[in-house]
């Protein structure tokens, strides 16, 4: 009975973390859940589900979910700005894992500043990194230093969240209850260019 009790622990316990396939330096194939750093073509094998965000991260590739688990990347953008573009393009080229927030009223400017991150478009943030508008060999020094693979590692089909303001929207108060609105419009980001 002991022996039995064991052996379903034992398995509960192997199925509770992930397990991987990979081929060490040598060449070998290996199976475990903590593939070495030498590893390559490293592949999930068990059918384990996540939840909440790692729903998200759950399907990706060893290397590219480890760097988003470590390092998430934001990108911080406006409406009508072709540096804005072409960072999201560099993200989406390189098969880098992101989330979009805009900045669009005279609240995401402020918000953007209590943040530290100036007020120049785009920003990326790659864990406690920070770039400040687009240049293109110090978003790829930034992404290598994080552990992005170079190479597009997402799965076919795989979506980005779609871009969420930076501020949310406080609750529209129905007509004629509450103060009047500002008459000041919001203040323009300054786009990089």
């Amino acid at each position: 009975m002991r022996f039995l009790l064991a052996l379903i622990l034992g398995s509960i316990t192997l199925t509770a973390s992930a397990q991987y396939r990979w081929i060490d330096a040598s060449g070998r194939v290996g199976y475990g859940d903590s593939p070495p750093r030498d590893a390559r073509d490293i592949k999930r094998v068990d059918a384990r589900g996540a939840s909440g965000e790692a729903d998200t991260l759950g399907g990706l590739p060893f290397e590219l979910r480890r760097a988003a688990q470590q390092f998430p990347v934001t990108l911080y953008t406006t409406a009508n700005c072709a540096p804005c573009d072409a960072g999201r393009e560099l993200l989406r080229a390189r098969g880098v894992p992101f989330s979009e927030r805009t900045v669009s009223t005279r609240e995401d400017g402020e918000q953007l500043e209590k943040l530290a991150l100036g007020n120049r478009l785009p920003i990326l943030s790659v864990g406690r990194q920070t770039q400040r508008e687009f240049e293109t060999g110090a978003w790829h020094s930034t992404l290598d230093a994080a552990g992005y693979p170079r190479s597009g590692q997402l799965p076919r089909g795989w979506q980005a969240p779609p871009p969420q303001p930076l501020v949310a929207a406080p609750p529209v108060a129905p007509a004629g209850v509450g103060a009047a609105a500002t008459d000041k419009p919001p203040p323009s980001p300054t786009r990089s260019n």
